[in-house]
């Protein structure tokens, strides 16, 4: 949809749940606007057949029956087959994104041919002055979102250019979601003209997509830091969404006001896909608006000086002993000061004697010189025996002890690589076990699995994150992937990237319940519970099981950018998440490697099957790809309002009385939500306030009562039948 307008906010006042009433419809404004342009002679009488229609109009935006509605669009365009804004408010309420989009369509074509020709000529910079124009441009409007949301891209960008060039004013706030789409389809010329269009918006929007830009051109320049710096003056908010501090709530605000978080979430809304899309732009942002902490400034390692290797040969005997050093990240993230940071260890131990002769905890990864460091305390302060140097130092294969080797050899230790530490091996997996901590297990762990075959995953997953497939294809869309060699099937993939908070591929093996989450009528509960799913998606190092982030160090496995590595998991039905089998890796590498392709080839209204063959590690792959096709919503059965709410409290009761539980000194009243499937407990002063002076006595009188006979005040809202009714039900 086209961007919020602000709303005036007084400083420090808070939006408090349940949801306030919505305003009305802003077309009911512009219809007492008709009507007084009518009076003074300029308009319609509505004896006409367009009068008759538009008042049509005005009664269906009255209405909160979906149903009702639709019936009186229809009857307006049976009384004037040009009314744009029948077809528009119809299009709102088609079941699937095709319908909708013909519906836009003919509404945008009857809409030009009511204007007529000399209007686009001679109206074109203040277009939506005119009361006759703003039908076609709600219908044009309508009907870019329909194409974004399709995947046709390119199209549904050339109508809101074209809106903006038949009323640059941009009464309709177009501007903002241009900008978000041409950002999203790296289309940074065309941004750039855009920004430079509207030189006077102070907005956050326009501030922190100018220091964006300025970064995607040229870097980290002085100008880019100088724009970033205006941009957290004009909403210091965004930074923590962008950077994941701070993740957006299920339910999005009504309004935003400027410099206040509403605006922050309107912004990340639109915009978080290109800042993530935007290689070390995540980064730059943190370095740039971090708040400096004060911190210990840690030792730096001194390395392999000639003076440190003079000493060692001249004051430390050799002793024939086999060494085995290494240095791994531990598997969880730990806190230091503010910070969440990867600690790694670093082990020297003695095999011949079976000692642990150093130990070293940084909270980095650790560089050459660190390494060197802990290898010569382990010489010259053992925390067994006595200080000597070693005949033999056994390593894996790594590009820090490659560059350690010549300075070994000065000092008469033959370094041998080897991929057998067993000793190694055994000191970390006991210093796990004695702090609790459970290794994460990687892909290696997993039966079948090879680093050729893991390597080759790896290598399919960075093309596809380059290819950014995700950008070519609307929302809520799925391809239905066949495949002969494996006997389960067929799977469902699912593309995510388009909202920006996650980039990767999911494959469903289960259509309906597929189906069902995107309606939004399972619980949080039931999709854990139900979902049996193979997902990858591109992280940063922190959030990669550190087996597979040493092993892609150590393996050499290719990665699109050093802060998206892939990370695969399966989940089975219940909590039970695990690396994914072989067979699972290699049908994931396979969908990688094929669906790029296929959405080049085929649209997502195309449903016709695709067969592609593609190389896996253990050959070749088979594969039959085709769109599924967008189903039609079943109907609601007719139940009274009131009858299904209480049915939705029945059917949550459970979890219903848990959350009343859990505050129940405070007799609090609770609402469940059915769209959200979720469930908040308010203080009952604080709810009360929200209702209107009629519904406060009522409530008063209800909740008095409950408590009295021990029983709840539940309240069902069902936001798209516009319902919220109470009710008292027992507490036991």
């Amino acid at each position: 949809m086209a961007r919020k307008k602000p709303h005036p906010e007084r400083k420090g006042a808070k939006r408090r749940r349940p949801t306030l009433p919505e305003l009305p419809d802003p077309r009911l404004m512009e219809a007492a606007l008709r009507q007084l342009v009518a009076g003074l002679g300029g308009g319609a009488d509505e004896t006409t057949p367009q009068g008759k229609a538009q008042a049509l109009l005005q009664r269906a935006y009255q209405t909160d029956s979906e149903k009702q509605r639709t019936k009186l669009a229809q009857q307006a365009l049976a009384i004037s087959p040009h009314c744009a804004d029948a077809y528009v408010l119809l299009a709102e309420h088609a079941p699937s994104r095709k319908e909708a989009i013909e519906l836009y369509e003919k509404g945008v074509q009857v809409g030009e041919r009511a204007i007529g020709p000399e209007v686009f000529q001679q109206a074109v910079g203040h277009f939506w002055g005119l009361l006759e124009t703003r039908p076609y441009m709600r219908a044009r409007l309508g009907l870019a979102h329909s194409l974004w949301t399709s995947g046709r891209r390119d199209e549904a960008i050339a109508h809101l250019q074209e809106i903006l060039r038949l009323n640059p004013g941009d009464n309709q706030g177009i501007r903002y979601t241009l900008a978000g789409f041409l950002l999203s389809q790296d289309r940074d010329d065309d941004l750039a003209n855009l920004l430079k269009q509207y030189p006077d918006e102070g907005s956050a929007a326009w501030a922190y997509t100018k220091a964006l830009l300025a970064f995607r051109q040229h870097g980290d320049t002085p100008e880019a830091k100088k724009l970033l710096k205006e941009a957290v003056k004009t909403n210091k908010h965004v930074p923590a969404y962008l950077l994941g501090e701070k993740f957006p709530p299920h339910e999005q605000p009504s309004h935003y006001s400027p410099g206040q978080e509403s605006e922050a979430l309107e912004y990340i809304g639109s915009f978080l896909a290109g800042w993530k899309a935007t290689a070390g732009a995540i980064d730059w942002l943190r370095q740039n608006v971090a708040k400096p902490k004060k911190k210990a400034a840690a030792p730096q390692p001194k390395g392999p000086l000639t003076l440190i290797k003079k000493w060692l040969t001249k004051h430390l005997a050799q002793e024939y002993d086999v060494w085995q050093a290494d240095f791994r990240p531990l598997p969880h993230r730990v806190r230091s000061g503010q910070e969440l940071v990867q600690p790694w260890a670093i082990a020297v131990t003695s095999r011949s004697n079976d000692l642990v002769l150093a130990f070293a905890m940084p909270e980095e990864a650790p560089t050459a010189n660190h390494v060197w460091d802990v290898l010569v305390k382990a010489m010259r302060e053992p925390m067994v025996g006595e200080p000597h140097r070693p005949t033999e130092l056994q390593v894996r294969a790594d590009e820090r002890w490659e560059s350690l080797k010549p300075h070994l050899d000065e000092i008469g230790v033959n370094l041998v690589v080897t991929e057998e530490l067993d000793q190694i091996d055994a000191v970390f997996t006991g210093m796990l076990e004695h702090i609790g901590v459970k290794p994460e297990p990687g892909l290696l762990d997993m039966p079948g699995m090879t680093p050729e075959k893991v390597g080759s995953f790896y290598e399919a997953a960075a093309e596809f994150y380059q290819q950014s497939p995700w950008r070519k294809v609307g929302y809520e869309s799925a391809i239905k992937v066949a495949c002969d060699k494996f006997q389960s099937g067929p799977w469902y993939g699912v593309l995510m990237g388009q909202s920006g908070l996650t980039m990767g591929l999911a494959l469903y093996d289960d259509l309906k319940l597929l189906k069902k989450l995107w309606s939004r009528n399972l619980s949080d509960e039931e999709n854990t519970r139900l979902t049996v799913a193979t997902t990858v998606t591109f992280d940063p190092p922190a959030d990669i099981p550190p087996a597979d982030l040493e092993a892609a160090r150590r393996h050499k496995w290719k990665v699109a950018r050093p802060d998206a590595y892939p990370s695969i998991i399966h989940k089975d039905r219940g909590m039970s998440i695990r690396p994914p089998l072989a067979w699972e890796l290699e049908l994931m590498e396979g969908c990688l490697r094929a669906i790029p392709e296929f959405i080049k080839q085929r649209k997502q209204d195309d449903p016709t099957m695709e067969a592609m063959t593609v190389p896996v590690v253990s050959g070749e792959l088979k594969l039959r790809l085709s769109w599924v096709g967008e189903a039609r919503p079943a109907a609601a059965p007719n139940i009274p309002a009131a009858e299904h709410l209480l049915e939705a409290a029945q059917q949550h009761w459970p979890d219903i009385l848990k959350a009343y539980k859990q505050f129940e000194d405070k007799k609090p009243i609770v609402l469940f939500d059915i769209q959200e499937q979720r469930i908040y407990a308010y203080p009952y002063e604080d709810f009360k306030k929200e209702l209107s002076e009629k519904s406060q006595a009522s409530l008063t009188e209800q909740y008095e009562k409950a408590v009295r006979e021990n029983k709840i005040v539940v309240f069902v809202r069902d936001n798209v039948q516009r319902r919220l009714s109470s009710f008292s039900m027992d507490s036991e």
